[in-house]
């Protein structure tokens, strides 16, 4: 089989790179960068709101969850969770962004120790967000007036959202250019690098074009933060406790069976802690 070669634009390197088609997946080219690893779906004129209404969170779509606010018991046991971890690797208050916030199960937990801003794309949960004490969240995507008004911010989270936004190399210059020096920016992603992504190739199960635009690697997303003067501090592979409903819906994926499994009773607040080893947390410290 003949390689399929790309050259365009890449937001880690910032430069025109060869890119090698590794994968198409439902007629989606899945691209890396001969330089940095990063891999990109190579999709044109790419309209998030056409993908992210509340069909996302109500599983309208094969990779979307099935029901994010049925699973709101569990979600918010594991967010509690990160929000230690957050101010275990400081800063443990000050003003904490979440780009990406859903329908603010994160920001409720971290809201007693922070001053609380959000953006979510989901007009429905922007909405649920607000209506819930929330009142520091746009419906939207994030721009220079935005994180501007808000001020200097001491944390900005992106938890399992880097991989769906277009413009990522201009969402972290702005958060470069808006952290505190000493503040801290923190990301989970799928790692592209890791053995289960590499074993199950096509059918890993955060391979998702075009829901999930990147796939990267440690060293692509360190590449990244470094142009905007984000220096990684940490990088590991955590337990997470994940809903039963959303185990077996990617269970179901690697073994290319289409299935979205709807659970009840106990079954529904069940989450069990996972980890296949293909999911990342980095820490960005900003460089003074």
């Amino acid at each position: 089989m003949i390689a399929t070669y790309k050259n365009f634009h890449c937001q880690v390197c910032n430069v025109v790179n060869r890119h090698k088609v590794i994968y198409t997946i439902e007629g989606y080219p899945i691209c890396k960068c001969r330089d940095c690893g990063v891999g990109r779906v190579d999709v044109q004129g790419f309209d998030p709101y056409r993908y992210y209404d509340n069909g996302y969170f109500t599983g309208k779509y094969k990779h979307s969850y099935i029901d994010y606010l049925g699973s709101q018991e569990t979600i918010g046991r594991e967010f509690a969770k990160t929000v230690d971890f957050v101010r275990s690797v400081g800063p443990s208050q000050g003003t904490l962004l979440e780009i990406g916030c859903a329908y603010g199960l994160f920001l409720q937990q971290a809201k007693p120790y922070f001053d609380v801003h959000g953006v979510e794309i989901v007009e429905a949960a922007a909405a649920h967000c607000r209506n819930t004490g929330l009142g520091n969240v746009k419906h939207g995507e994030l721009n220079k007036e935005d994180i501007e008004r808000i001020g200097a911010l001491d944390v900005v989270v992106m938890l399992d959202v880097i991989e769906h936004i277009d413009n990522v190399s201009e969402v972290v210059e702005m958060i470069g250019g808006n952290l505190r020096p000493g503040g801290s920016f923190i990301v989970t992603t799928g790692d592209w690098a890791s053995l289960a992504a590499r074993l199950t190739g096509s059918r890993w199960r955060l391979m998702a074009p075009p829901l999930h635009l990147w796939y990267f690697t440690p060293e692509s997303l360190a590449r990244l933060g470094k142009r905007f003067g984000l220096k990684v501090v940490s990088c590991s592979h955590p337990w997470k406790i994940v809903p039963l409903e959303l185990i077996l819906q990617q269970a179901a994926i690697m073994l290319g069976v289409d299935l979205k499994p709807k659970l009840f009773g106990p079954f529904k607040t069940l989450g069990l802690p996972a980890n296949m080893g293909d999911a990342m947390r980095i820490v960005f410290r900003k460089v003074a």
